[in-house]
């Protein structure tokens, strides 16, 4: 009956057949792509397999958590275009103004008031904390590390470089008094960053907003939803990505741009600290490029930069660049190590790894305090 209903069916509606064939089709690919994509670096950190492995298994749940609730969610904020959005969770508070705070559980996130009292830290997702607690940040141990003799501000946020952290520290010391000190942790977002020269991570998007006319809203409306196959998504990641990466070894004219725009930027940083009395450390920060940085971290191979690729390959041409062309102070923390745990991905920190940090910064601060 079944078999005479599918025949008659195809010989009086061929195309209908086709129609049922193809979404049925695209059905299956679909949740087969969904399949490969949850067990391929892609998707694989949100993973309880990943989690236990990082950061061992008595952690595991408290870490899922932590990684959940910083998915990155970005608002706009002018000037620089966007910032992390507001969020209060157990292990991630982001308050309005787009910092980030120190302690876990809190109910209020306080922003910046700015003073003598405050210390300002700007930087990309690493300054943030992606793949740590609230309390395990490097603002945080700076705070811990001076017995919270100074309030430190997380202005750390995912996909920021040297030009939008620039530009907020000028925009800060317009609506806020001047800090004791800011601190400006570079290197990886300059150098790695995944569109044009000198351009935020959204900066094309708003480009095409603002120029888009009124006919793009229906094309821009079936593209979206096409987008977010798991077919498509596989597509774009596994093989157009992976392609393309292997076209975009920095030129030395590409490094050259790069390493002086990191460089004008601590520059201006610098000479805008000593206007209005702010003590300025710019940082090279550490990379997992120089040494055997994994050694310590329980990372999977998928999310360790190795030699062969292409992120390694620009890094290490880029830092060496930088280290052998710029004579401008600067605190070089591209190759700390220690015997703890470094990362928790390719290159996110640990909270071994941010105390660290805090304790050469906070060093570093006291001898520039010892000197006047």
């Amino acid at each position: 009956m079944r078999q005479n209903f599918i025949i008659k069916l195809i010989n009086k509606r061929p195309l209908l057949f086709s129609f049922i064939i193809l979404i049925t089709l695209l059905f299956v690919i679909n949740k087969v792509s969904k399949i490969f994509l949850e067990v391929t670096k892609f998707e694989k950190r949100n993973n309880i397999d990943f989690i236990e492995k990082v950061y061992g298994k008595d952690n595991a749940e408290e870490y899922a958590k932590v990684i959940s609730e910083q998915t990155t969610t970005l608002k706009y904020k002018p000037f620089v275009e966007f910032t992390e959005h507001y969020r209060l969770g157990d292990f991630t508070s982001v308050s309005n103004f787009g910092n980030r705070c120190n302690q876990n559980y809190i109910i209020i996130c306080k922003e910046p008031s700015g003073g003598k009292e405050e210390i300002w830290v700007f930087g990309g997702s690493t300054v943030f904390g992606y793949g740590v607690k609230n309390d395990e940040t490097i603002t945080s141990y700076i705070e811990k590390i001076t017995k919270n003799k100074f309030k430190v501000i997380n202005f750390g946020s995912g996909f920021y470089y040297s030009t939008q952290e620039r530009i907020l520290f000028q925009n800060l010391l317009i609506e806020l008094p001047s800090p004791h000190a800011a601190v400006f942790v570079d290197g990886y977002n300059d150098f790695l960053k995944r569109h044009n020269y000198n351009e935020t991570a959204i900066s094309e998007a708003i480009r095409y907003k603002i120029n888009k006319t009124s006919k793009d809203d229906l094309i821009d409306y079936f593209k979206e939803r096409i987008n977010r196959l798991n077919f498509v998504r596989l597509i774009k990641e596994k093989i157009f990505i992976e392609k393309g990466e292997k076209l975009k070894i920095f030129t030395s004219e590409g490094i050259l741009k790069n390493s002086n725009l990191l460089k004008n930027n601590q520059e201006i940083n610098s000479n805008t600290g000593e206007y209005f009395n702010v003590k300025v450390l710019n940082i090279l920060q550490p990379v997992p490029i120089f040494h055997d940085s994994y050694d310590t971290s329980n990372i999977p191979d998928a999310f360790k930069l190795v030699d062969q690729d292409v992120d390694f390959i620009n890094l290490k041409n880029a830092y060496e660049y930088f280290l052998n062309n710029s004579n401008h102070k600067y605190l070089n923390l591209s190759k700390l190590k220690i015997n703890k745990p470094m990362f928790v991905d390719a290159v996110h920190y640990s909270k071994e790894f941010n105390m660290a940090i805090a304790n050469e910064i906070v060093n570093y601060l006291d001898l520039i305090s010892n000197e006047n």
